[in-house]
């Protein structure tokens, strides 16, 4: 074989000098004579790979390495390859997302027919309703001038457990438009005395139609209240049976003003009576977002009677409606230093919950507890928010400590507390014996779920007062001093016991889904690690295989075999 052969042979080698060494290669169908170091392309057994002969030091040299560029291995590359793009996803997924809570969340917006859904509109927990009673034992006395200060009993508490519907409801979009239905049922295991307890109560109807008549022009009030003295009822005090005064009774009063105050077609109640108008079908109409596009919105009320807001008080956060109804709120809300607010439609106001302290429940659940900070009723004195609840012509506020909720009641002069005025102006307890403020019973707080936003427990403790307003017209309010404040009745709302199928649900969704998700998270950094591992080992030490024997031989002696 002569020069012109041998480079047509190695492809790549140019003409050899005489004194240039020369290798040998041995494929499986002859020799051919090549440079030491020449690059061979598409050795036999070698596919298409690119390899080199070069450094051989001695004279017989055992092979010449080539990469083994078969199917199965590319086959098991691509499926290392895909393992660990898919160990890395999930990995961030797991680790950095809480991808089941939120599917959890997302399965708890309020659909139509859905579970949440049937859940939200007939609820299985029953929360009961605490309700004490002031019982003015000496009124007759102090009215007599015998006694200086009345002498009130807390009388109760008499519970009643209540079953709520919600009813005529409407979906718009992402909207749900309902009202409530309620059905209180006495429990007399657990209350203080029989509902046919008798109590002595200030006239709330009589004090409630003079303070409308006050308002009246002079030729209006005369004959309202001269009208008044032939009722049935028109002492300043009555004596009646706890549900009576609960829940309705037959009085003249209200019948008697309704002409001269404008009043028919307003009331939503035939029979007087403290709650009447809590029981049945609610007349508010409540639209709240169901959290189906956005989960931080779920529950919270966007409009109260077709309004987005109130018309009674003197600012735009006064008067926004923003918040939930208590009973659940969106994970995304609870910071810790975020205030939550619950919107009371009987005080036509929102209240806010402040961060106190982790609390534990049964099975070991950590929840966060919430409270109404000290504030909430304060003097605009000492916290100047508060100001835009005073009178909004007059600016006039009413003393520490309750707030006056008379612009969304019909007129009625009524103010709202804490139970025995707790940490309101001590003026307010200096007409009574028998009021005594203690933190432990009459604060408000709430237990909430951290991850899924449902309150477990807590207790919502509220008093109703009434302010009285007197007339030189009718002699029955004169020995009651003007302005005067009477507590009349104190409401707890509590949940004793939650429902099996609450406690199971909120059980799984506690541990359940925490194990899941640690156990997904393990598994897809431990399928990572294996998954990187190999592929890194695949790709740093690739498996090759000899395709060729090769002698190092001097060019004299390479002579003969070229011909």
């Amino acid at each position: 074989m002569d020069h012109d052969s041998l480079e047509k042979t190695t492809s790549s080698s140019p003409m050899l000098p005489k004194d240039d060494k020369v290798v040998i290669i041995s494929p499986c169908n002859g020799k051919i004579l090549i440079r030491e170091d020449t690059v061979l392309q598409g050795c036999v057994g070698c596919g298409r790979a690119q390899f080199t002969c070069s450094g051989i030091k001695k004279q017989w040299s055992v092979l010449c390495w080539g990469q083994q560029m078969d199917r199965r291995y590319y086959l098991f590359l691509t499926l290392l390859s895909a393992t660990f793009v898919l160990s890395l996803i999930g990995t961030i997924f797991f680790c950095f997302t809480n991808t089941i809570n939120d599917a959890i969340l997302s399965n708890m917006a309020i659909r139509n027919n859905s579970i949440a859904f049937s859940m939200w509109r007939r609820p299985t927990v029953r929360p009961l309703m605490k309700v004490h009673l002031f019982n003015y034992t000496n009124w007759h006395r102090v009215r007599d001038g015998i006694d200086n200060k009345f002498h009130v009993e807390d009388i109760g508490p008499y519970v009643y457990s209540q079953q709520l519907e919600r009813v005529n409801i409407k979906f718009e979009g992402d909207k749900l438009t309902y009202q409530e239905r309620n059905n209180f049922r006495f429990l007399p295991e657990l209350s203080a005395g029989p509902h046919f307890d008798q109590i002595r109560v200030p006239n709330l109807p009589l004090l409630g139609v003079i303070s409308k008549a006050l308002e009246l022009p002079n030729i209006l009030q005369f004959p309202l209240i001269n009208s008044l003295r032939f009722v049935n009822h028109h002492d300043a005090f009555l004596t009646l049976p706890v549900h009576r005064f609960l829940w309705g009774y037959d009085d003249d009063i209200i019948n008697t003003a309704k002409p001269f105050l404008s009043l028919n077609g307003q009331l939503k109640f035939e029979n007087f009576g403290l709650l009447v108008t809590k029981n049945g079908t609610v007349s508010d109409r409540l639209t709240i977002n169901t959290g189906e596009n956005d989960k931080d919105k779920m529950n919270i009320l966007e409009k109260f009677n077709g309004d987005d807001r109130l018309p009674y008080w003197g600012s735009s956060e006064c008067n926004s409606i923003e918040g939930s109804d208590g009973t659940i709120f969106p994970p995304s809300m609870l910071d810790k230093n975020r205030t939550l607010f619950v919107f009371y439609g009987n005080l036509c106001r929102r209240l806010p919950f402040n961060y106190v302290k982790d609390v534990e429940i049964s099975d070991g659940i950590e929840l966060l507890r919430y409270s109404m900070p000290k504030t909430v009723f304060d003097d605009p004195a000492n916290y100047p928010p508060n100001q835009c609840y005073c009178d909004i012509d007059t600016g006039s506020c009413p003393p520490r400590g309750v707030i006056d909720i008379t612009t969304c009641t019909m007129g009625a002069p009524l103010l709202a507390s804490f139970p025995h005025f707790y940490l309101g102006d001590p003026k307010l307890r200096e007409p009574f014996v028998g009021l005594e403020p203690k933190p432990e019973l009459h604060d408000s707080y709430l237990d909430i779920h951290p991850t899924l936003g449902i309150s477990l427990n807590g207790k919502s403790s509220l008093q109703l007062n009434i302010i009285v307003r007197k007339t030189p017209l009718l002699n029955s309010l004169s020995f009651l001093k003007d302005g005067m404040i009477l507590p009349v009745a104190w409401i707890e709302m509590t949940v004793d016991e939650l429902p099996e199928s609450l406690r199971t649900l909120v059980y799984h969704g506690t541990y359940s889904t925490a194990a899941a998700q640690l156990g997904l998270t393990v598994f897809f950094i431990l399928a990572l690690i294996v998954s990187g591992s190999c592929l890194f080992i695949m790709l740093v030490t690739r498996r090759r295989k000899p395709c060729a024997s090769v002698k190092v031989i001097p060019t004299e002696e390479a002579k003969p075999q070229l011909s």
